[in-house]
Parts: C-alpha cells; sequence; structure tokens
C-alpha cells in the first residue's frame, strides 16, 4: 500500500499543443504560495534548480500550458547536493549565478 499525498490533486485541463495545433498536454493550475523546486540536467554532468514559492500562476494563450511565477528562496540543496556528489554532478543555482 502506498502513501497517499497529504493534498487533493491541482486542478487541470487538456489544452492542444500551442506550436502544432496537434495533439495535447495537462495544463495545471498551480496552487498559490506553494513550495516549489525546479532542477533541469544539463547533459549529465551539470544541475541548475532554485527552489521558491509560487506567486502566480498564468493563464496564457501562448508558450508553455503550464507556467508559474517563483519568488526564489527556500532551501532543499542538502538533498540535492547529496545526488549531485553521488552522481559526479556539478550544481549550480541559477538565482546566484
Amino acid at each position: 500500500m502506498g502513501l497517499a499525498p497529504s493534498v487533493a490533486a491541482a486542478p487541470c485541463r487538456l489544452r492542444t499543443i500551442m506550436e502544432r495545433q496537434e495533439g495535447c498536454v495537462c495544463q495545471v493550475r498551480m496552487r498559490l504560495n506553494q513550495k516549489v523546486t525546479t532542477a533541469e540536467l544539463i547533459g549529465t554532468h551539470e544541475l541548475l534548480y532554485f527552489v521558491g514559492e509560487i506567486i502566480e500562476a498564468p493563464d496564457s494563450p501562448r508558450g508553455c500550458r503550464t507556467k508559474i511565477t517563483v519568488r526564489v528562496d527556500g532551501d532543499v540543496t542538502r538533498d540535492l547536493a547529496r545526488f549531485c556528489r553521488f552522481m559526479g554532478v556539478n550544481m549550480v543555482n541559477e538565482a546566484q549565478a
């Protein structure tokens, strides 16, 4: 038996892929004031990340379907650093770069 999330799923809707007007993607309405960590692995040796709080979830017909504006703060860097050391990945904080 798995662990259930402590909050309900965020609302979402299916939308076309804007650039091609074919297929569909899920647009998630992210919750304001929610803590988030965004990380992108570049190749196999670098991880760009930032941690913060969602302050806006714009709904626009252009660009990515799920968008958030984040006030950068918070800290899960110890966990990310442990992962990066294990994988031999250089960790770069985009908010300070």
